[in-house]
């Protein structure tokens, strides 16, 4: 038997149901598009690098990471625009209130910390000393040239739009602040893990997004899943069937789970992946504080920087100094 309801079935404190799968499936839409746009980005420019090399004398993967990461901040950009434009969505770039020092400060200190943790394996596996720590750090200004000057800026803007201008920013509008938070950070957990390998900074090529076929066509069953349970829970009277057809969210959500675990073969891999998920929920909740995209900006950057000096002073512990 079925019903007429509200026009809109709203959850514990007032989120309202249906605007909350509708902005989670702009948001699934708008990820899966960004990484199509960025395989296609790789796919363009990567021939012309060669073709820098022959006839110029710039150096050729210079010029491909600085023209391919215009292209992604550009697209990245484009994308932000029409959700500022259809969704009403703000991209605050405001400097944080000083009240907010505080907080900013610690968030990047535990940002720096996060981008240490994966070398700890290498540190018990090759006994990193203290010689090669300092040699990472001093060394640091020297990195900064070139194509990591330009991986980390394009990391570092990518990622604060992307995961807080553009996804946290899209589902506080149906959940609120403090649960948008949690959203993203859960979020990040699915889109933001790598494909595992070898790496320790991991900030190459943009913000961080793996969105494979298999990927994507999970989180779109799980968004038509929640559709099918809010359709059931605004329009049918019988418990019966309105817990049946949450059913398969539960179903798509242990998919979800699988596909991601399914990279993980080691406990470093692990590690890689839960610190990532904590920088988002760290830089996450830093925004919804500041409610400036410069708060995420600066502990992403302070991520990327550690990150840089830890994985040289892996490298020399690995090389042997």
């Amino acid at each position: 038997m079925s019903r007429s309801r509200t026009p809109s079935v709203r959850g514990l404190r007032g989120v309202d149901r249906r605007s909350a799968v509708v902005e989670l499936a702009v948001v699934v839409a708008a990820l899966v598009a960004l990484e199509a746009y960025v395989n296609l980005t790789d796919a363009v420019v990567r021939p012309v690098e060669d073709a820098v090399g022959a006839s110029t004398g710039i150096d050729p993967r210079l010029a491909r990471a600085a023209v391919q990461g215009l292209l992604v901040l550009g697209g990245l950009g484009a994308l932000a625009a029409v959700a500022a434009s259809e969704r009403d969505l703000p991209l605050p770039l405001s400097t944080p209130e000083r009240d907010a020092a505080g907080l900013v400060g610690l968030a990047t200190l535990g940002a720096a910390v996060l981008a240490v943790l994966p070398v700890v394996p290498a540190a018990a596996s090759y006994g990193i000393a203290s010689g090669d720590v300092a040699a990472g750090v001093t060394g640091l200004p020297g990195q900064l040239a070139g194509r990591t000057l330009v991986f980390l800026a394009v990391f570092v803007a990518g990622m604060a739009v992307l995961y807080h201008g553009l996804v946290q920013g899209l589902l506080r509008r149906a959940v609120g602040r403090e649960r948008a938070v949690a959203a993203t950070t859960l979020l990040s957990a699915y889109f933001a893990t790598p494909r595992f390998g070898p790496s320790f900074g991991a900030v190459r090529g943009g913000p961080w997004l793996d969105v494979s076929a298999a990927r994507a066509g999970v989180a779109v069953l799980v968004v038509a899943a929640l559709a099918l349970a809010v359709y059931a829970a605004e329009r049918v009277d019988d418990r019966r069937v309105r817990a049946a057809a949450a059913a398969p969210v539960v179903a798509a959500v242990a998919l979800a789970t699988v596909a991601f675990w399914q990279g993980v073969d080691l406990p470093w891999e692990g590690l890689t992946a839960a610190t990532r998920v904590v920088l988002v929920g760290v830089a996450a909740y830093v925004y919804a504080d500041t409610e400036s995209l410069l708060g995420p900006a600066v502990v992403y950057g302070a991520y990327a920087l550690a990150g840089v000096a830890a994985q040289s002073v892996a490298l020399r512990a690995l090389l042997g100094g």
